[in-house]
């Protein structure tokens, strides 16, 4: 018993330890946007790129997925919406990770390394840097942010004196958040107390959050400062030749501080750093450490030692570090520096969030364009899936996992109890490593998890086979044991090693889509063989020394077998190549229409649904989202997430993806198939209220801006006003001032009102004063000169025409991009073109001859050929009656889902080939020589073991796709021909091809027996 006591401990160990790690399961595993749902954040793109012309939003797209995917294991879809912005949605998460993600967004990543102007050197350009704008510095210099400082009076304060607002602010949501605010006013004696710092924990527009209750009894004024590099700018009377040149912009409670650098040649920029890392600074605070590649630490060590110490070492330069243009630290050049240094945070360092944040910005490389700071959109969205989908899928995935430890128990007895416990507890550690990377969960995921158990069974099935091949010869119960798992050994290391191999070319190499499935593909192989084969000796040994185990008896699916598997090869080549050229070209002839949203893009529009109709009132946010999808079910490939911003009402307005192009195509089939099912657009009129004739005129207000007025906050009431009226218009859903102004001005043009764009303005109170970006509101400010009569008569008119506008039905319509695009697919390419390569060349080194590696392959892109034509050929398959139905065919279309069957059908493929290639080699031996009968005596014994294993994972998929659902059914559909390719496939074109591809180890038959299956 005591040498089992670390085997049983280690086991007992890590599954203790998954348990942990999956427990409590709704906090510690994440799922995808197809099961739980999540946040949509939209934002828009600055009008200029990094490097001042037009923006790349593909090129930014796939920056912001290695930005904030790194990994490839979490399912945030990023897209195109029209030309400007993009939209990204990320799966169920806490407030604190959306947030984490927005400062990924929206920090650009731009790491620089500049000398600083000083009196020195650069005193003939400082007048001039100084007296103009800083958009202009003279030529070969620039200004950097030093930092800021904020001021303001009297702030309201609550109870719990944790937080300040002031409504004179406009600040970026959570950019304060660990910056110390400096509180003045009075202390509990009543005495005046000044600069008492605080910490801000984060917040919005106007309000700050204190990570601890301030000590005042009253405040009376704030101050935030922001100063990471702590540079001040000396004297500006007598200044020292080494201060730095720093500019001050003052505006109403706001500091603004800039410093003067130089424009090198060396031009050392973050594009040269080959590696960012956790480091401490000179005073132990947490710092960024950074090491440049060859090219920058050569450039890096010219630049520094171009600017050594002059005077003896009284005089030095400062080099600044600047990361999106605000200086984060400036030490002083002593020496010249080689190629890594350190970023310091400030004197308390960076906080951990700033630090994992600034390493992750560095490593996934400067934005080639920057988004506006605020999102244009940010709404919840329930799951992509319908809840009867769902419930399909987990249905049939919990049917497919039971059926398989089932059928190894029926078939193997003791030993399929053993295989079923190493399953389990399989299952369980690769649950939990996902859990651990923070890998979501998707349907097809968990259909994934389902599928691993059905493949997994190989092993177990290559060591009971090799058990009963022992028992055959005689052997004892304890050479069974240790023959069986010793001589199937070499089999499974070959197969796991290519797996592996492949995953990490997959990992390395591919796009995120793909790299999600090599992480759970890696980990899986590394649990596979601890389970199968470490779990389940040690059972089988521990079962046997203790007397339990006496004999191994198992079913029996064949009797030894005597096909001869080399004859019909050529016959089946040529059906195999007539095969592949129909699906190939039912491929091109599909063309775009083979590919799904994920591929293509396509048309988004939002709706409301209307509550009070017959067809809505009353239903489940759950069945709304059914009867939605079933009304949309018109269009092609349509996707459908409910949505819910801040405390709204959920179930009540929906996303509608769909890959048809035309926006106005979309519309018309939602108008047709919803009807009065969609919410009407309706407007109610405030009290108006008197428009003070004092009132002053805003110096923009004139009639070369009425235009633009409705992208403006509200500002004082012009002098064409005075006197007038200014009217509150609400909206059940939200509306753009601009569109209602032309609707009012076409309403008052029909009226034959006089001069109808002098008689009105319409404003939108929620802009942020200064920006450009225009949102809708539920509330709009109307102000007019019109009489109230007529007012009031025109406006009836607006809210009936607007009813009956149907095109404000739809909250939003717009174009979308793919979430793969054509630089990714061309990378996943190349990426599995890559893993087949590491996988011939293994094979190669194995087997010491390049021709198994080749026939390996071959068989590999035959499957995946075949399989590709057969879910083209669906698009007419389904056309005819009763077939489609007997077989549940419908035109399929690859999608994500679809991408991860194809790379599993290759792991199956690789596999099961190897399998037989290496009871080709065992019964080989050192023969130079390979016949065709030692190839067809390596198929027939191993046949039973490929039907097996072949024929449990085909179960699986088979449940899958009849019991799934539409979430499922094209993933499993691929997998269900797949498999019986794979099968097919290692059986007569990888092996058959060792003989015709590799003569020269042929030997020459001297009989007409051994002729037998060469020919």
């Amino acid at each position: 018993m005591k040498k089992y006591g670390g085997k049983f401990a280690l086991i007992i160990g890590l599954t203790l330890l998954g348990l942990i790690q999956i427990y409590p399961p709704k906090e510690k595993l994440k799922t995808g946007i197809d099961l739980s749902g999540g946040t949509i954040l939209q934002y828009e793109v600055n009008k200029t790129g990094a490097a001042g012309g037009a923006p790349n939003i593909e090129e930014l797209i796939t920056a912001l997925k290695r930005r904030i995917n790194p990994e490839g294991v979490l399912d945030i879809p990023i897209r195109k919406i029209g030309n400007t912005r993009i939209e990204l949605i990320l799966p169920k998460a806490t407030a604190e990770e959306v947030e984490e993600v927005k400062r990924k967004m929206t920090n650009v990543g731009s790491l620089e390394f500049r000398i600083l102007a000083n009196h020195k050197h650069d005193s003939t350009v400082i007048e001039r840097a100084m007296s103009k704008d800083l958009s202009a510095p003279p030529s070969k210099y620039r200004w950097a942010k030093l930092g800021e400082s904020i001021s303001g009076t009297n702030p309201t304060t609550n109870p719990a004196k944790t937080a300040l607002t002031d409504t004179n602010q406009r600040w970026v949501k959570n950019t304060l958040a660990g910056r110390t605010v400096y509180l003045s006013g009075k202390n509990s004696t009543g005495l005046e107390q000044a600069d008492e710092p605080a910490t801000i924990a984060g917040n919005v527009a106007s309000t700050i959050e204190l990570q601890a209750p301030y000590k005042l009894a009253s405040v009376t004024s704030y101050r935030i400062e922001y100063n990471p590099s702590r540079i001040t700018g000396g004297n500006p009377v007598n200044p020292y030749p080494t201060d730095p040149i720093v500019r001050e912009i003052k505006s109403q409670g706001r500091v603004d501080k800039y410093v003067l650098y130089k424009v090198d040649k060396q031009d050392v920029t973050g594009k040269l750093l080959a590696k960012a890392e956790a480091q401490q600074d000179d005073h132990y605070q947490p710092a960024v450490g950074f090491v440049f590649n060859r090219t920058g630490g050569r450039k890096f060590g010219e630049l520094t030692r171009n600017h050594l110490p002059e005077e003896g070492g009284n005089f030095k330069y400062q080099l600044a570090i600047l990361l999106d243009g605000v200086v984060m630290s400036a030490p002083s050049i002593n020496q010249e520096i080689g190629a890594s240094g350190i970023i310091e945070g400030g004197p308390q360092g960076f906080s951990p969030k700033e630090l994992d944040l600034l390493i992750t910005v560095l490593r996934s490389g400067s934005l080639p364009a920057s988004l506006n700071p605020e999102p244009l959109q940010e709404e919840n969205v329930g799951p992509t899936l319908g809840e009867d989908t769902i419930t399909k899928g987990i249905g049939a995935i919990v049917i497919s996992i039971i059926v398989v430890p089932v059928f190894m128990i029926v078939y193997y007895r003791f030993a399929g109890v053993v295989a079923v416990v190493a399953l389990m507890l399989n299952l369980l550690l690769l649950i939990a490593s996902m859990g651990f990377f923070q890998v979501n969960f998707t349907l097809p995921g968990l259909a994934g998890l389902a599928l691993t158990i059905g493949m997994a069974v190989d092993v177990n099935v290559l060591i009971f086979e090799r058990m009963r091949e022992e028992a055959a010869r005689g052997a004892t119960m304890a050479q069974q044991i240790r023959n069986g798992f010793n001589r199937a050994w070499v089999t499974i290391f070959d197969s796991h090693v290519t797996i592996f191999l492949s995953g990490l070319v997959l990992f390395f190499v591919a796009t995120d889509e793909v790299r999600g499935f090599a992480v759970t593909l890696i980990i899986g192989m590394i649990w596979n063989l601890f389970t199968a084969v470490f779990v389940s000796r040690v059972i089988f040994e521990f079962w046997y020394d203790q007397g339990w185990l006496k004999k191994i008896t198992m079913l029996k699916l064949m009797d030894k077998s005597n096909i001869d598997f080399i004859a019909p090869r050529k016959a089946c080549m040529t059906v195999s190549v007539i095969l592949i050229a129909l699906g190939l070209y039912a491929v091109y002839a599909r063309g775009v229409g083979m590919y799904n949203i994920d591929f293509t893009g396509g048309t988004l529009v939002t709706i409301r649904l209307n509550e009070d109709d017959p067809q809505v009132k009353g239903l489940t946010d759950s069945q709304r989202s059914a009867f939605v999808r079933s009304k949309a079910g018109t269009l092609p490939d349509v996707t459908i997430e409910s949505l819910s911003v801040g405390g709204a009402k959920s179930g009540e307005r929906f996303n509608i993806r769909t890959t048809e192009p035309k926006i106005e195509k979309v519309k018309e089939s939602v108008l047709a198939s919803f009807g009065p099912a969609l919410q009407l657009v309706e407007m109610t009129v405030g009290t108006p209220t008197s428009i003070a004739a004092a009132a002053t005129t805003p110096t923009d207000a004139t009639k070369a801006d009425a235009k633009d007025k409705a992208k403006d906050e509200p500002k004082p009431a012009a002098s064409r006003f005075a006197g007038g009226r200014e009217y509150e218009l609400k909206f059940n859903l939200p509306q753009s001032a601009s569109m209602i102004s032309t609707a009012f001005r076409n309403v008052l043009t029909q009226a034959a009102v006089a001069g109808p764009d002098d008689p009105f303005e319409i404003l939108n109170p929620k802009m942020i004063p200064g920006s450009t970006t225009v949102v809708d509101s539920d509330i709009l400010t109307l102000r007019t000169t019109l009489d109230p009569a007529v007012a009031k008569t025109q406006l009836d008119k607006l809210a009936s025409s607007l009813k009956q506008d149907k095109n404000l039905l739809f909250e939003r319509s717009e174009s979308f991009g793919s979430t793969v695009a054509g630089e990714t697919q061309t990378l996943a390419i190349v990426a599995m073109l890559a893993s087949w390569v590491i996988i011939a060349l293994y094979l190669w080194f194995r087997f010491k001859s390049l021709v198994y590696g080749l026939a390996a392959i071959i068989a590999v892109v035959h499957d995946v050929l075949i399989t590709l034509g057969a879910v083209a050929v669906t698009y007419w398959l389904s056309m005819i009656p009763g077939l489609s139905q007997v077989l549940l065919l419908e035109p399929f279309k690859i999608d994500l889902p679809m991408i991860a069957a194809f790379l599993t059908l290759i792991g199956f493929s690789v596999n099961d080939t190897i399998v037989i290639f290496d009871r080709i080699r065992e019964l080989k031996g050192k023969s130079p020589y390979l016949t065709g009968q030692i190839i067809n005596d390596a198929l027939n014994q191993t046949l039973s073991r490929t039907i097996l294993t072949s024929l449990t994972a085909w179960l699986v998929v088979v449940i899958l796709y009849v019991a799934g659902g539409e979430g499922l059914h094209g993933f499993a559909f691929s997998l269900v021909v797949g498999f019986l390719s794979g099968t097919y496939s290692t059986i007569y074109i990888a092996s058959p091809i060792l003989i015709d591809w590799d003569r020269k180890a042929v030997q020459k038959p001297k009989t007409d027996k051994e002729l037998v299956g060469s020919r």
